[in-house]
């Protein structure tokens, strides 16, 4: 059975360079392209650290992952001071994924794609307490933002599952077991006709924003 949240646990070596992956990362990313923002209005900045963002991607430790979001962090204030002078209302938000760190993303929007990720996540209806413990060197930070609970949801069609069946890549438990664990079921209407759509649940999304009045530099 393939699992639902799945990291591999094995030696990396050559932490000093990956640490260096780190700054190397902030430099890519820091300034954001406003001519490419006014033509194309939305943009993000992914964490594209080799080998942690990969084909099979593998989480780094808590430490690492401090040091990304602190870096992420100051990305985002960067971004955040250059779309406060375009004088248009606009969407900026830290994607931050648990356990899943490494999918997590800066996001931004603004003008005809301002709306475009607002229906990204579905919100989780239980209450969460945004996890300050794993990330405690970088707490005075974090308070500077308002953290949303989102679900992280694997998604998978009805029609795709019956071909896993049929071509042997899953078993007929396997497809029930994926369908009894989906926090949601919807029907939808797609051009090729009617398919399934099952959610499942594999962990949170806290959506940070910048409260109002608030710069932690």
């Amino acid at each position: 059975m393939k699992e639902f949240y799945h990291s591999k646990k094995k030696k990396i070596r050559g932490w000093k360079r990956h640490k260096r992956k780190i700054e190397i990362w902030r430099q890519n990313v820091i300034d954001l392209d406003m001519d490419y923002i006014r033509e194309y209005q939305r943009d993000y900045a992914k964490l594209w650290i080799h080998p942690f963002y990969s084909l099979v991607r593998t989480n780094p430790p808590n430490w690492y992952n401090r040091l990304l979001l602190s870096e992420m962090i100051d990305v985002y204030l960067n971004w955040y001071e250059k779309m406060a002078k375009e004088a248009e209302d606009f969407y900026l938000k830290i994607w931050l994924y648990e356990p899943d760190f490494i999918s997590s993303q800066i996001v931004v929007s603004y003008k005809d794609c301002i709306n475009t990720y607002n229906n990204t996540f579905d919100k989780n209806t239980i209450k969460k307490t945004f996890p300050f413990h794993k990330y405690e060197s970088l707490k005075d930070k974090l308070a500077f933002f308002d953290w949303e609970a989102h679900i992280d949801a694997e998604k998978y069609w009805e029609e795709e599952l019956k071909e896993d069946i049929e071509s042997g890549f899953r078993t007929d438990t396997e497809v029930n077991e994926i369908i009894s664990k989906s926090y949601e079921t919807e029907k939808v209407k797609l051009s090729y006709g009617n398919d399934v759509l099952y959610k499942v649940n594999i962990g949170e999304v806290w959506v940070g924003t910048l409260k109002k009045g608030n710069h932690p530099k």
